[in-house]
C-alpha cells in the first residue's frame, strides 16, 4: 500500500507540475494578448486615409485633402493615399495635380512588395481620370493593366468603366467629324 501511495503521490505531483507550467504558459499568452500592439506607421496612416475617404464620399474635398496630406506626412510612401489625392484633384478639376498624384501612386504601388490588387485599383482610377481628360488610348492601357493584375477583384467595375470610356471616345470622334 505504501508503494501505491508513493506512485499516486508522484503522479499527482507530476500532473500538478505540468498543470502549473501550462497555467504560467497560458498566463504569459494572455498577457501578450492583453498588451496593445505597437501602432505602426502604416496603421496610423490608414486611419487618416479612412477619414479622408469618408470626407471624400461626403463631397468634403478640402477636409479630405487635409486628411490625405496628414496620412502622407505619417507615411510618405503610401500609394493609396496618393491615389485618393488624385481623385480629390480630379473632382476639383485640377488635372495636372491629379495626374501627378496618380503617377506617384502607381510608382509607389509598383515597388516591392507589390500588392497587385492595390496597384490595379490605382490603375483603374488613373484610367478613369485619363478617360475624363479625353486621353482614351492611355485610359484603355491603364484599364488593361488593371485587369491583368492577378488578385484584382473589381474587374466588373473596370469593364464598365472601359465601356463608358469607349462610348465617350466614340462621341468625341463623332463630334470632331461633325465639326470638320
Amino acid at each position: 500500500m505504501s508503494v501505491w501511495r508513493v506512485v499516486v503521490f508522484m503522479g499527482v505531483m507530476l500532473a500538478a507540475g505540468c498543470g502549473l507550467g501550462a497555467c504560467s504558459s497560458t498566463a504569459s499568452k494572455l498577457d501578450t494578448l492583453i498588451q496593445a500592439e505597437p501602432d505602426s506607421t502604416r496603421q496610423r496612416a490608414m486611419r487618416r486615409l479612412s477619414l479622408a475617404s469618408a470626407y471624400y464620399e461626403q463631397n468634403q474635398n478640402a477636409v479630405a485633402q487635409q486628411e490625405v496630406r496628414a496620412a502622407l506626412q505619417i507615411d510618405p510612401n503610401y500609394a493609396e493615399a496618393y491615389s485618393l489625392l488624385g481623385l480629390i484633384h480630379q473632382r476639383d478639376e485640377a488635372p495636372v495635380l491629379a495626374q501627378s498624384s496618380f503617377e506617384q501612386a502607381i510608382a509607389l504601388a509598383s515597388k516591392p512588395p507589390m500588392r497587385s490588387a492595390e496597384l490595379a485599383a490605382i490603375q483603374h482610377n488613373y484610367g478613369w481620370f485619363l478617360c475624363e481628360q479625353n486621353q482614351f488610348v492611355e485610359a484603355q492601357m491603364q484599364f488593361d493593366l488593371a485587369l491583368a493584375q492577378p488578385s484584382y477583384r473589381q474587374a466588373d467595375k473596370t469593364r464598365q468603366a472601359m465601356t463608358l470610356c469607349k462610348a465617350r471616345a466614340s462621341l468625341a470622334t463623332d463630334q470632331r467629324q461633325r465639326n470638320n
